[in-house]
């Protein structure tokens, strides 16, 4: 058996059970759900709301869809481009302190600099002030 031939076999492997555990997940809810449910036989809300994963049991409270303040996804997207930031400039500067010298000293400076010029930009703004 080849390397080739291995890799295949743990793919169709793989492949085989997750589709198993999907069928047998289904199968266990089909056997546990109530008749009444599965049937459409409720008429309310709190017939139904003993048997909604996401409320864990609970008696639903207010609207389902709400709407959220701006700025969460502005922090969000602010700690994500931080996230980057750190991820992109901590390999390269234990790169450029080995082998890139000057040139990758400038070409990370360069990076640095447009990526303060935005924050700047969202400061002034005052984007990133909460409420």
């Amino acid at each position: 058996m080849t390397y080739i031939q291995e890799q295949y076999y743990s793919i169709i492997t793989l492949l085989g059970l997750s589709g198993t555990l999907v069928v047998v997940f289904w199968l266990i809810q089909r056997f546990f759900t109530p008749n009444r449910i599965r049937k459409g036989r409720t008429n309310s809300v709190q017939d139904l709301s003993a048997f909604v994963a996401y409320e864990c049991g609970e008696v639903p409270v207010g609207e389902a869809q709400t709407r959220f303040n701006f700025q969460y996804y502005v922090f969000a997207l602010v700690f994500v481009v931080f996230d980057v930031i750190t991820a992109l400039l901590f390999p390269w500067a234990l790169v450029v302190v080995t082998d890139l010298g000057a040139a990758g000293m400038l070409a990370a400076l360069s990076f640095l600099s447009v990526f303060l010029i935005g924050f700047g930009y969202w400061w002034k703004r005052d984007a990133l002030k909460w409420m």
